[in-house]
């Protein structure tokens, strides 16, 4: 077997870089993809993730590992590898790092849906979780809403947070007349458009820390026994997912808000390909919308053939 052009999360990053991976998740999007299911397997206290996907001329699937007491061992929670096919040669073709996927597609995902439900005026983003989401979602949020000017980042550890505006500020990586501070989460909640990526099993945000016209990302919670947002919140919200099976399945701030009671299915406005395809809109300057994401394997292909293309390998 030939050795495989293998991609870093530095390539990863320049051959795929935020504005062009929204642009292209929104096109595959508005043409509804097909969907595979994942596959979650317990082990040694975390989980054993494989997500394959197909398209006219490719597959692809991600091994991903995520493991909670890395975060003790300074070492990253989620970690794996992508393997990439050319499925008419009938052969791989490229191993890219799977981690490294994940932090570009997701935040382009909610970008996506951020540019069709997010109120055009947003000045404000508040990003909940400090982890490798966290850059991500605000490198996304730029991309289409590049009037923001004011970010606050809240994190279950003060510390994080600020370790993380810091070096962005050291960095010089935001755009000039863009501010950055760490605050509660009921300021970051407070914000026009809110991020939250974090492992929570207990809410962070609730219905009376939002303000009426507040667009909510969140993509944290893909267990049905984790959640971010309350059920008051939920209840109060205009909701999307990017794919009704997978949320159905994985979606723990939807599922364990049917379970208060509060809320229930049939009320999922649509999911990502409406959106991306322009059949959902924000309908008024002061409705709540909120799009969770559990993350789909196509997503992954779609990142990992640009990643490709711009290597020259397809």
């Amino acid at each position: 077997m030939a050795q495989l052009r293998s991609f870093d999360a530095a390539e990863v990053a320049a051959l795929a870089p935020m504005h062009e991976a929204v642009v292209a998740l929104r096109n595959c999007f508005a043409h509804r993809p097909s969907h595979i299911a994942r596959q979650a397997h317990a082990v040694a206290g975390g989980e054993f993730l494989l997500m394959p996907a197909v398209d006219a001329n490719a597959a692809g699937v991600k091994l991903i590992m995520v493991q909670p007491k890395n975060a003790e061992r300074g070492l990253p929670i989620i970690q794996g590898t992508y393997v990439l096919f050319d499925a008419d040669a009938g052969h791989a073709i490229a191993l890219l790092d799977g981690a490294a996927l994940t932090t570009v597609r997701t935040p382009a995902i909610s970008a996506v849906a951020t540019d069709g439900l997010a109120r055009a005026d947003a000045r404000t983003l508040g990003i909940i979780g400090s982890g490798p989401q966290a850059f991500g979602h605000i490198q996304a949020m730029l991309c289409v809403r590049p009037g923001l000017d004011e970010i606050v980042l809240a994190s279950r550890t003060r510390a994080n947070a600020q370790a993380l505006v810091d070096d962005l500020i050291a960095r010089s990586v935001l755009p000039p007349g863009v501010s950055i501070r760490v605050g509660s989460y009921a300021e970051a909640a407070g914000c026009d458009i809110v991020c939250t990526g974090t492992r929570a099993t207990d809410p962070l945000i609730d219905a009376s820390m939002v303000r009426p016209g507040t667009h909510i990302n969140a993509v944290g919670a893909y267990r049905t026994d984790m959640r971010e947002l309350t059920t008051d919140l939920v209840a109060a919200s205009r909701v999307i997912v990017d794919d009704i099976d997978a949320a159905h399945h994985e979606a723990g701030d939807l599922a364990l808000a049917v379970a208060d009671g509060g809320w229930s299915w049939d009320r999922v406005v649509g999911d990502l390909a409406a959106v991306a395809s322009g059949t959902v809109r924000r309908q008024s300057d002061t409705e709540i919308t909120f799009f969770k994401s559990v993350g789909l394997a196509v997503q992954d292909l779609v990142i990992a053939r640009h990643v490709c293309a711009a290597a020259g390998l397809l």
